[in-house]
């Protein structure tokens, strides 16, 4: 056989294996099916345990009791806290307004609950220059405690804020703080609020 024959039959085969696999159109998609390329991912959805506390949480407070200052000496104050879920539903926000005999203070705090660690979140900042951001392990024995860490303009160190609702006709806060790495705790407020 000469070598056209040779050439023209190894073309063919090759032609006829190349059109064997040509892929056939696809088929029509169903209308009445959507498209799982083209769906749209569920949104996550805030945890329930943020709306739960929000019930007790949100409105606006007056608040009254003292501020305890680095000498240990204790003077009146009076302030307010207004609380409302915000950022779609997925934070708790709380803002306080102060005044005492040692001038105004003002906090911006935001609350979360993580479903992961079974904990809520918290960030703050104040009017002094601080931020804080800790956890809590939510209510326990009556009281909603935060463990947090500040820094800012007055140095750094431990931040403990407690919440008592236990009293029907007002909530009872208190804060304490370190600054030796909690060997040792310091009053800062106790103050008392009602909606």
């Amino acid at each position: 056989m000469s070598m056209f024959p040779k050439i023209t039959l190894a073309w063919v085969a090759l032609t006829g294996l190349a059109l064997a696999d040509t892929p056939k159109a696809p088929a029509k998609a169903d209308a009445s099916k959507p498209d799982p390329v083209m769906m749209k991912p569920e949104a996550p959805k805030p945890p329930a345990e943020i709306d739960a506390m929000a019930k007790n949480i949100v409105g606006n407070w007056k608040c009254t009791g003292t501020s305890t200052g680095p000498d240990g000496s204790s003077s009146k104050m009076t302030g307010k806290i207004t609380a409302k879920v915000d950022l779609d539903k997925w934070w708790i926000s709380d803002v306080f307004e102060g005044k005492g005999d040692r001038g105004a203070f003002k906090m911006v705090a935001y609350s979360t609950f993580d479903a992961g660690s079974k904990k809520w979140r918290r960030v703050s900042i104040d009017n002094m220059g601080h931020q804080y951001v800790g956890t809590s392990d939510g209510m326990k024995d009556g009281k909603l405690v935060w463990n947090l860490d500040f820094m800012g303009a007055m140095g750094a160190g431990q931040f403990r804020d407690s919440l008592d609702p236990t009293d029907p006709k007002a909530v009872k806060f208190s804060g304490t703080m370190s600054v030796d790495k909690g060997k040792s705790w310091k009053p800062v407020y106790e103050m008392t609020c009602k909606k």
